[in-house]
């Protein structure tokens, strides 16, 4: 049975990522349906850790995997992996003396611990103690839900740092619920707005702005992206580094802006362009970078394979529909100041037209919506290869852009 992947990162109070939920489906079916969730789960750990490997799905950051009783009790959990997973125990889990003891064999051995979708009772007492993160489902409580179960949680004893806010859906609910004591957050939140008012905009963002508008269009001015470019230094200088890093395999080095656009192409160089834009904002999560590249990344990949034209075109609007996050603008106001084509802003608003037919089934596809794959007629498992495949990339990207 194959198991198709997704991953969810769990921010801290800082919005670093600090781990990932892998989240599988069945891939026999176009829906997420899973008939065995025991099955399902050790399949899913074989995948990650042996046939694909952690280190690409989560960048060597633990992976949190759902873990049923059956699982619990019979001891199937492989004792070798402290490091690398998090056991996330099912609010459906019987708590009986057989699941109370493996949780705490598992502790004893270096796991930290998960309770997913917590909702108080006496009999889940006894591993409220032994958890590293408890789980409540904010979207599912509502805010009063979430008070009472904060108030219950706490009368049992010390569960600072181990509180996970999930399905956390706007910037707004993630301050609340930090304020309220969480320490994790995972959620929908990162690609929405945060709007404020009363704030200048920082000079690297109009820069951003100007030339992310220059490189979406489909004959932009190169001259005019190397003046804009060199505005903001730190673009200039990441530019200059990713191209000379060893992923590009030029033999000789590059001295300039002028030399590298020449190097790279107007293609690559609208790419590139844009991901570095993303890498210089001050104050967003790195995550927000690697998940508006794979996005982007799996957007020309699906193009390609579908044998449509200007594949630039879907890699541009993967990369802009994160704009909002990125500028804690509504994406509306920012493409009103874009003068991008008609398709590209309509994809991008609207999810219309060629190019926001397949935006929305790569975002479908992020979330586990797997009915989507159906307006394009795509496999599951081609979606799952190139998912892959632009995870891969993705990680390439990122590590010649850090530490620049």
């Amino acid at each position: 049975m194959k198991i198709y992947l997704a991953r969810q990162p769990v921010f801290d109070r800082n919005l670093n990522a600090v781990a990932y939920e892998l989240l599988f489906r069945n891939g026999d079916v176009g829906a997420a349906i899973i008939d065995d969730p025991t099955k399902a789960t050790m399949q899913v750990m074989v995948n990650a850790f042996s046939e694909i490997g952690l280190e690409q799905i989560t960048n060597g950051k633990p992976a949190l995997v759902n873990i049923t009783h059956d699982i619990l009790v019979r001891g199937d959990l492989p004792k070798g992996l402290q490091k690398l997973l998090i056991p996330e125990v099912l609010e459906d889990v019987v708590v009986d003396g057989n699941v109370i003891q493996e949780v705490k064999n598992l502790v004893a051995l270096g796991y930290k611990v998960a309770l997913d979708d917590f909702v108080y009772s006496d009999s889940w007492k006894p591993l409220i103690g032994l958890a590293h993160y408890i789980k409540l489902d904010v979207m599912a409580l509502g805010v009063a839900g979430v008070k009472e179960q904060l108030a219950r949680l706490r009368m049992c004893g010390n569960v600072k740092g181990k509180l996970l806010a999930e399905k956390v859906e706007t910037h707004e609910e993630y301050e609340l619920y930090r304020a309220l004591g969480f320490d994790f957050f995972q959620g929908y939140f990162i690609s929405k707005p945060h709007v404020m008012t009363g704030q200048s905009v920082p000079a690297s963002h109009h820069v951003l702005q100007s030339m992310l508008a220059e490189v979406s269009k489909d004959d932009f001015d190169v001259d005019r992206v190397a003046r804009i470019i060199a505005q903001d230094p730190r673009l200039s200088y990441k530019l200059m580094r990713v191209v000379n890093s060893a992923s590009f395999g030029l033999s000789r080095t590059v001295k300039s802006i002028e030399d590298t656009i020449v190097l790279l192409g107007a293609y690559e160089l609208k790419r590139w362009a844009g991901m570095l834009a993303f890498s210089v904002v001050d104050s967003k999560p790195n995550e927000l970078l690697v998940t508006a590249i794979v996005r982007a990344k799996m957007c020309e990949l699906l193009a390609r394979h579908l044998k449509r034209s200007q594949t630039g075109s879907y890699f541009t609007a993967g990369l802009l529909s994160l704009l909002d996050a990125l500028l804690d603008r509504p994406l509306e106001e920012i493409l009103q100041r874009m003068p991008l084509s008609a398709e590209l802003e309509l994809a991008l608003l609207t999810g219309s037209g060629d190019i926001g037919q397949l935006l929305g089934c790569v975002s479908a596809y992020e979330v586990g919506q797997l009915e989507a794959l159906k307006s394009v007629g795509v496999d599951l498992s081609v979606m799952w290869e190139l998912y892959l495949e632009a995870l891969k990339w993705a990680d390439v990207a990122r590590h010649s852009m850090i530490n620049v």
